[in-house]
């Protein structure tokens, strides 16, 4: 991944003061909520998850690597932008780039791999055919 990417999904975020460490920057554990509410965003732009679906995804996260390239302040405009980046399987793997708006400079980047689960048996399971359909479809559209 690169800084020139661009994304398939971009989610705003706004930076709360509860976001802030003592050091007056977002913590870097916030970082993977403002991560997590993109891929939720992704998943519901897609056509893969409803808000209403009483929080059930369907999907575990299996690895996150993040590199933290600048801090974020409280009033910086920030987005989450977000893109497939490769469909195994049982699993998904996003690009991530979380940047300033404008201009896009990275502020920290790197790949979140989430696993299809099914809640019920806990247990992995292959990405469900409509999903993989409707990502492929979203991807396509805007790649």
């Amino acid at each position: 991944m690169n800084e020139t990417m661009l994304f398939t999904y971009y989610h705003p975020i706004v930076v709360r003061y509860g976001d802030l460490d003592p050091q007056g920057h977002v913590n870097n554990a916030v970082v993977l909520t403002y991560l997590e509410s993109a891929r939720l965003g992704y998943y519901e732009k897609v056509g893969i998850w409803k808000k209403d679906s009483r929080m059930i995804t369907g999907m575990v996260v299996a690895h996150i690597d993040i590199d933290y390239l600048a801090p974020i302040y409280l009033g910086q405009a920030v987005r989450v932008g977000l893109c497939m980046a490769h469909m195994g399987t049982k699993s998904l793997a996003f690009d991530f780039q979380i940047e300033e708006v404008p201009g896009a400079r990275p502020l920290a980047k790197g790949k979140s791999v989430m696993v299809a689960f099914d809640n019920e048996t806990e247990k992995s399971i292959p990405i469900p055919p409509e999903w993989r359909e409707k990502i492929n479809q979203f991807e396509n559209m805007k790649g």
